[in-house]
């Protein structure tokens, strides 16, 4: 039997990611590589084979289309033993109110683990969107979702963050070789450290520089970065999962060594 990915507490949260969390935008048709949707009951099935080898953290977005994916893959599993986030761009408190009610309906559950404010790409985007934040506290505070976080794709967003204590997560774009992102590596990860020491939950995506890195050389990178939690991976199939994971182990058993 395959090693099962290791999983790790998110920051100050109480929950525990896998290493790997699975990005599920392939599956509606989007991302860099243009495939083709599949349906959710073919998702469903990669998601399990994905929980099976312990990912246990899948995350979706009100954008991607994937919410539907997501509901059929939690049908074949434990739901508390399942990590969902998903995301909003609401600016407004009315309007991400909305999204969270659509959101938890799509995704026929009760709760979501993390809510994100997504693409937050400047401090004065993070203040104009002060209604959605006060909605998130307010579904927070009902028990609708566990933790708030911010996706971003800035550096300067991260250090800011550090000071907001009601954001619990940050999710940040970052790449080894800094291809197509807006902070180059050495400013974001300066960040992402700083983040991680003060206890929020650090998650990364694009490792894969839209296509200009392989698995192996972009893992073996993001692996190596102490203050990451979880790391973002799009997948589609289980032969992709499984050949991912794959590598994923033949590289903690080097880091081990």
């Amino acid at each position: 039997m395959p090693r099962l990915v290791d999983k790790i507490k998110l920051g100050k949260t109480n929950l525990y990611v896998s290493r790997i969390s699975f990005g599920t935008i392939p599956f509606g048709g989007r991302g860099w590589r243009k495939d083709p949707a599949i349906t959710p009951e073919e998702a469903a099935l990669v998601l399990e084979r994905a929980f099976r080898l312990g990912i246990n953290y899948w995350d979706t977005a009100e954008g991607y289309g994937t919410h539907i994916h997501v509901r059929e893959g939690l049908k074949r599993v434990k739901r508390e033993e399942v990590v969902i986030s998903t995301k909003t761009k609401a600016v407004s408190k009315e309007e991400a109110w909305q999204c969270i009610k659509n959101s938890l309906s799509e995704l026929d559950t009760n709760y979501i683990d993390i809510y994100y404010m997504h693409y937050v790409n400047s401090i004065e985007e993070f203040r104009r969107r002060s209604g959605a934040l006060e909605a998130l506290l307010e579904a927070k505070d009902s028990g609708m979702i566990k933790y708030i976080g911010v996706s971003t794709h800035k550096a300067e967003v991260v250090k800011f963050l550090i000071e907001i204590p009601e954001i619990d997560v940050i999710m940040a774009k970052v790449n080894k070789i800094g291809h197509r992102t807006e902070s180059p590596p050495e400013m974001m990860l300066e960040a992402l450290q700083e983040a991680y020491n003060a206890g929020k939950g650090i998650c990364i995506m694009k490792i894969l520089a839209y296509g200009k890195l392989n698995i192996r050389e972009a893992l073996e990178w993001a692996l190596s970065l102490p203050y990451v939690h979880s790391i973002c991976i799009g997948m589609r199939t289980i032969q992709e999962v499984e050949e991912n994971l794959r590598i994923y182990n033949e590289l903690i058993e080097g880091l081990s060594d």
